[in-house]
C-alpha cells in the first residue's frame, strides 16, 4: 500500500498526527523571496531559502474547520468545492462526489455565485441537451445536428459537470489555491458566504474566513486536506439524517364518549 492510499484512509481528523502532515508535504512553502508577509504568523522557519509552514497551526485550524463543517452539514448546510489547478482537479472531484457536494474543477465562470439565476439557466439548458441526446432514437435530428448537440454538452460539462443539482447558493466555499481562485473568493465575500482556503506561503489570506496554512501544490497535501473536509461533511450529514428519522412521540389514544358509555 502506498503513502497516497494511507492519506486517503486517514480522513478522520482524530487519527491525523503531525507526522501525517509532514508525510503529505503540507509544511513545504515557497521560496522566501516569493512569500506574502500576511502569512508571517503561519511560518515556522526557513530551510535553504524555502519557508517551512507551522504544521501545528495547520492542525489547529483543521480542527476548527472540521467542527464548523460538521455542524454546518448537520444543520442541512452545503459546501461548494473549488480547485481548478491541475494538481487538485481529480482530488477535489473525488472528495466532492464522495460527500455529495457541488464542485468546479475546470474553470470558474464569473457570476457562478453572484449571478445565480443565469448560471441556473445554463445548467437547465445543459439538462435539456442531455435529455435530447438521450432520446436520439425518437429524435428527428440529423447526424450532423446530434454531433453539434454532443459538442455543446461536452463544452458545458467542463463548467457544470459538478453542478447538475445546483439549485441554491452554498453555505460555504472550500478553495484550493486562493491566488488562482480570487474571482470566486470575491463573489463569496460579496454574498457573505464563508470561505475555507488551503493557503500557501506565497498567497494573500485576505478574504479567507478559515485559513488552512499548507502546501497547495502537492497532490498528497491537497488529498489530506480535502479528505478532512469531505469526512466532516459526511459526518454532519449522518447527524442530519438521524434528526430527520427521529420518531415523533405519538399522542395517547383518546377514547370517544360513545365508547366510554358503552364500557359503562
Amino acid at each position: 500500500m502506498n503513502s497516497t492510499e494511507n492519506i486517503e484512509k486517514k480522513v478522520n481528523l482524530n487519527n491525523i498526527q503531525p507526522k501525517d502532515l509532514l508525510d503529505a508535504g503540507i509544511h513545504f512553502g515557497h521560496e522566501k523571496t516569493k512569500w506574502n508577509p500576511k502569512m508571517k504568523s503561519y511560518i515556522h522557519s526557513s530551510r535553504q531559502g524555502v519557508h517551512v509552514i507551522n504544521i501545528f497551526k495547520t492542525l489547529e485550524v483543521l480542527k476548527t474547520v472540521s467542527k464548523y463543517i460538521k455542524t454546518l452539514s448537520a444543520n442541512g448546510g452545503t459546501v461548494f468545492m473549488l480547485g481548478t489547478k491541475k494538481q487538485s482537479q481529480q482530488t477535489i472531484k473525488n472528495a466532492a462526489i464522495e460527500s455529495d457536494s457541488h464542485y468546479v474543477i475546470s474553470r470558474w465562470l464569473g457570476g457562478t455565485l453572484t449571478n445565480h439565476k443565469t448560471i441556473l439557466s445554463r445548467i437547465k439548458y445543459l439538462a435539456s441537451l442531455e435529455q435530447e441526446q438521450k432520446n436520439t432514437d425518437n429524435s428527428s435530428l440529423t447526424k450532423k445536428e446530434l454531433t453539434l448537440v454532443t459538442k455543446k454538452i461536452n463544452k458545458l460539462n467542463k463548467f457544470f459537470e459538478g453542478m447538475k443539482n445546483y439549485k441554491k447558493l452554498p453555505d460555504c466555499l472550500f478553495v484550493v489555491d486562493v491566488k488562482k481562485e480570487k474571482i470566486a473568493i470575491n463573489e463569496a465575500n460579496i454574498l457573505k458566504i464563508p470561505v475555507i482556503g488551503l493557503v500557501d506561503s506565497d498567497s494573500d489570506p485576505s478574504g479567507i474566513d478559515y485559513v488552512i496554512p499548507g502546501n497547495d501544490d502537492s497532490i498528497k497535501s491537497i488529498k489530506l486536506i480535502s479528505s478532512v473536509i469531505s469526512n466532516a461533511i459526511l459526518e454532519g450529514k449522518q447527524i442530519n439524517t438521524k434528526k430527520v428519522k427521529k420518531p415523533v412521540a405519538s399522542e395517547p389514544t383518546k377514547v370517544s364518549n360513545t365508547k366510554k358509555s358503552e364500557q359503562k
